[in-house]
């Protein structure tokens, strides 16, 4: 079970069947759904509720009545010789520009940092999310490089999607 989490303005808590309807609600808002394509119910069910090879929590925001705003996941790659884990996040529209969504990976990075053992980080949007890459770029994430035809969209086509990494000790102190 994963702990629930502290940031500055932020209440980091696991995911639980009673997000589903306002998870799904918040990724059906053109500009999250034209990021995170194709979500309903059953999807958010199936693929942000249950744990995989990592978890999820829901975003809580200090000045929301603790509603959820979004979610923030990460994975793990366990393996010894390649060792990371990986981020991924949303935030409600209504939330963008008052610093829940730099919070929430601040957050989620130190656990993954100091009570997983991680030394880096990644994290991979659309070339084209410039918002997303401005919010990772802030909290120290470095470009490594495009990844070309990375991703299926919606449409069936390929898109590019951008590398960033993030090394344990490039981590801002909290």
């Amino acid at each position: 079970m994963l702990p629930t989490l502290r940031g500055e303005a932020v209440l980091l808590r696991p995911v639980t069947s009673d997000d589903v309807a306002g998870l799904t609600r918040i990724l059906a808002t053109p500009e999250v759904a034209r990021w995170w394509e194709g979500y309903d119910e059953e999807r958010v069910r199936d693929e942000l509720v249950a744990e995989g090879d990592g978890g999820s929590f829901a975003i809580a925001a200090d000045d929301a009545d603790g509603a959820t705003i979004g979610l923030v996941q990460f994975y793990e790659q366990d393996d010894p010789d390649y060792r990371h884990a990986g981020l991924d996040l949303f935030v409600d529209p209504a939330h963008h520009g008052h610093g829940h969504a730099r919070d929430a990976i601040l957050t989620l990075a130190r656990y993954l940092v100091e009570e997983r053992g991680h030394h880096r980080l990644i994290i991979d949007p659309p070339v084209a999310n410039d918002r997303a890459v401005a919010v990772y770029r802030s909290v120290g994430f470095r470009e490594v490089g495009v990844m070309r035809r990375y991703e299926r969209r919606a449409d069936g086509t390929w898109g590019d999607n951008m590398l960033l990494e993030l090394l344990a000790d490039e981590l801002p102190s909290g």
